[in-house]
């Protein structure tokens, strides 16, 4: 069973956790490796019944993220316990929250099915489904291939697409008018919206789609 947004944040701390179309995604700040490591034990040792988080650890903390499944219509049932249950570890052990900078990014490439085993060569990424790539590691953005020429009147060959909870979206959307972009397609909103720069180069604001 999935659940959306409402149920999520139920249960999981909105203070802490970020909805993105990648998943749920909580950054805490820990600069001690030793405490890292200890936290990351404690999280998989929770023991989710096969949904296991991925656990990022760089040198400023660590970085969580509860897959979504968009094909099954959302995050799974077992996610919103889940995310609580992290943030208790992280408050035991003292690691403050950063939902500053939680996003998730791909490039998506105007070159249809084609361009797909090229894009594979040169990147070194897994194909999943039919138009994705992405990478094995799961550190670098995934390349997703679109159809060219699908309606727009000047489409890119290459644009970004940033995904951030609903509150960051409008930030960011906000700050790039008032940089010297402009709204190119606001058609999809308030799932995603188009900017576009100076120069006309592409990119997509994606909120997590059932957040106003």
């Amino acid at each position: 069973m999935a659940i959306g947004a409402d149920e999520f944040y139920a249960v999981a701390s909105s203070d802490e956790w970020r909805l993105t179309f990648e998943g749920a995604l909580a950054h805490y700040v820990c600069p001690d490796a030793r405490r890292r490591v200890e936290f990351a034990g404690r999280v998989v040792d929770l023991e989710p019944g096969g949904y296991g988080p991925d656990l990022e650890l760089r040198a400023t903390g660590v970085t969580v993220r509860l897959a979504s499944s968009f094909d099954a219509g959302g995050l799974p049932e077992a996610a919103a316990g889940l995310a609580a249950s992290v943030s208790e570890i992280a408050e035991e052990l003292g690691l403050p929250a950063d939902v500053e900078h939680l996003q998730a990014m791909q490039i998506a490439v105007d070159g249809g099915m084609d361009a797909i085993p090229f894009w594979q060569a040169v990147t070194g990424y897994d194909q999943v489904g039919d138009a994705d790539l992405v990478d094995p590691l799961g550190r670098a953005p995934g390349v997703w291939n679109q159809a060219v020429n699908d309606g727009r009147d000047a489409p890119a060959r290459i644009h970004l697409d940033v995904s951030v909870s609903a509150d960051e979206a409008a930030r960011r959307i906000d700050a790039a008018l008032r940089a010297g972009g402009r709204v190119a397609d606001d058609s999809h909103a308030p799932h995603w919206i188009t900017l576009a720069d100076p120069s006309g180069n592409l990119v997509d604001i994606a909120a997590w789609p059932d957040l106003p």
